[in-house]
């Protein structure tokens, strides 16, 4: 069986990436929930809450679809090449991990078709954000996401930092989120 991470070792650093293989009905479906996403964001004249509701409304939905049982006791690692084999890789996701242990992991998505074939990057930043906290929500209820935005060579790359159980602090990153892209867009 093909393992959904594909392990690079170099020196003493590991690293962790998908290996994304497009699925078109399943980018499809992502892209239709992205332009409602986005039609709601028009018709409240800027609501980013919305936005963020649909977005994490659609991941719980693809993780109960894609990836199964919220009730199991998921470790960091399963859940990670669960999302990466049922979501990641049939998005055409590019995400490299350079950090997993039981309780954080740390990711570069250096590939995703919404930012690709939409042409509005902010809002494809937030859609992603809220369908891949909503996941991840599914089987971490008290875990949090963090994200912290990075360009490489002009090209726009998100960097999640995943925690299993968020710390007081981490509970604050959702409105943060929404505070930068309602800012975004004002601009």
């Amino acid at each position: 069986m093909k393992t959904p991470l594909k392990e690079i070792k170099s020196q003493d650093r590991i690293v962790w990436l998908t290996q994304p293989k497009e699925v078109a009905d399943f980018l499809e479906k992502t892209k239709n929930a992205f332009d409602i996403a986005k039609g709601k964001l028009e018709d409240s004249n800027g609501n980013v809450e919305i936005v963020m509701q649909t977005a994490e409304a659609f991941g719980r939905g693809l993780f109960a679809e894609h990836v199964g049982d919220k009730s199991k006791e998921w470790t960091m690692k399963e859940w990670l090449e669960s999302v990466s084999e049922q979501i990641f890789n049939p998005l055409g996701t590019g995400v490299t991990f350079t950090k997993i242990t039981d309780e954080e992991a740390d990711s570069l998505m250096f590939r995703s078709l919404l930012h690709e074939d939409k042409g509005d990057p902010h809002m494809a930043s937030l859609f992603t954000y809220g369908f891949v906290r909503g996941m991840f929500l599914s089987a971490f209820p008290d875990g949090e996401i963090l994200m912290k935005s990075t360009m490489a060579q002009g090209a726009p790359m998100t960097k999640f930092v995943f925690k299993t159980d968020a710390a007081i602090d981490d509970r604050f990153e959702r409105e943060r989120v929404k505070t930068l892209f309602t800012t975004m867009k004002k601009e």
